[in-house]
């Protein structure tokens, strides 16, 4: 049995995602719904994360803090060793979150009405930070070849050439298919920006949970004046001190845990083969195969008339999830479901959505794609 096995109260921590008050309004469910929408994982912290934040906790001293040497010196040796990176500690800025980076990007290398291209399906906070800030959002529509996601150079190439299209912002893996993208396919996407002086970001944030045999690869270019003009904008927001508890937990999480993430994203991958295989009795819904991450993402345009419909299913299942529109543009048909939780309750879910099924064509029939 694995330590992810184990089913964990996520209630007793006031998670959103589980708040009951949360699932009844937003998605007319009961106490006994399975969430599927956020996206964080049911498992308890790595141990060692846990030990150091209660170990910093009994220090009763919750002031102003600084970040110490060691801060810097994990970050860049779990680069090394994980992705053969590079890195300098002058380099490295504290920041509060991926979301809130994306907005101060947006307002340090572009300018109000200027724009910003993204692919689409996309998370939707990357048009929020374009939006916004009253830019322009621009969107390049990925193509889907042999059930997985690949660029469309020329139509990138196309929009990259207008002048006001200041920043590209890609999402490596990309949410929300768990695709990897491969070295040739990024080096292609770099060349494009630099034809076009297009500024590159890079969000890589799902890099640390890709599945066994599958290589990552980073896009890592150090640039000291896009790093002293970003520097200023965080300055601006008057980002200054990190969290107490964030420290002792990054190093303790960067040092002590490789073991553990080892083990969990075999899980999670464990988890996607699993729910293909029990999905695959419903032949009107297609698992895109995924390469990372928590996340599936299925086509449902077989099964369902509308997203209205789609919504009354997963209602009925007692489940929630994230329906395709949510995804800014190109993904309507589609929903995405969170698979980063026990196998135990992961069966639990997937036997809802087979027994709904079985019935569900008597109540509304299916549409042709």
């Amino acid at each position: 049995m694995s330590q992810f096995d184990t089913l964990f109260d996520r209630k007793a921590g006031n998670a959103r995602k589980w708040a009951d008050s949360v699932l009844a309004k937003k998605f007319g469910l009961t106490p006994n719904a399975i969430p599927m929408d956020l996206a964080d994982l049911d498992f308890p912290v790595a141990p060692p994360i846990h030990d150091a934040v209660m170990a910093r906790a009994a220090v009763s001293d919750y002031s102003y803090t600084y970040i110490p040497d060691a801060f810097n010196e994990t970050v860049i040796a779990w680069n090394a060793r994980r992705f053969g990176l590079e890195l300098e500690a002058d380099w490295l800025k504290l920041s509060y979150g991926t979301v809130p980076t994306l907005h101060y990007i947006v307002q340090a290398f572009t300018a109000v009405g200027e724009s910003v291209l993204i692919n689409t399906p996309a998370y939707d906070p990357f048009a929020e930070a374009v939006e916004h800030n009253q830019r322009q959002l621009i969107t390049s529509p990925l193509k889907l070849e042999n059930d997985r996601y690949v660029f469309d150079f020329e139509d990138m190439a196309d929009k990259m050439a207008r002048p006001d299209v200041k920043v590209f912002i890609l999402c490596s893996p990309q949410n929300p298919s768990g695709r990897v993208w491969t070295a040739e396919e990024l080096e292609q996407v770099g060349d494009l920006c630099l034809q076009h002086h297009v500024l590159l970001v890079s969000d890589e944030i799902h890099r640390d949970i890709v599945y066994p045999g599958v290589h990552f690869t980073s896009i890592w270019q150090a640039c000291p004046a896009i790093r002293d003009r970003l520097a200023q904008q965080f300055a601006a927001n008057s980002i200054t001190s990190p969290n107490s508890f964030a420290i002792p937990a990054l190093i303790a999480a960067y040092t002590k845990c490789d073991a553990w993430l080892d083990e969990m994203v075999a899980y999670v991958a464990d988890n996607f083969a699993y729910l293909r295989d029990r999905l695959a009795e419903i032949p009107e819904m297609q698992v895109m195969p995924a390469e990372s991450g928590f996340l599936a993402w299925i086509d449902v345009r077989r099964l369902f008339a509308d997203e209205a419909e789609l919504k009354r299913f997963f209602t009925a299942c007692d489940l929630s999830c994230v329906v395709g529109s949510y995804f800014v543009a190109d993904g309507e048909g589609f929903v995405r479901l969170n698979i980063g939780m026990p196998r135990p309750l992961l069966k639990e879910a997937l036997d809802r959505i087979l027994a709904i099924y079985a019935t569900w064509h008597q109540q509304e029939a299916p549409v042709p794609k």
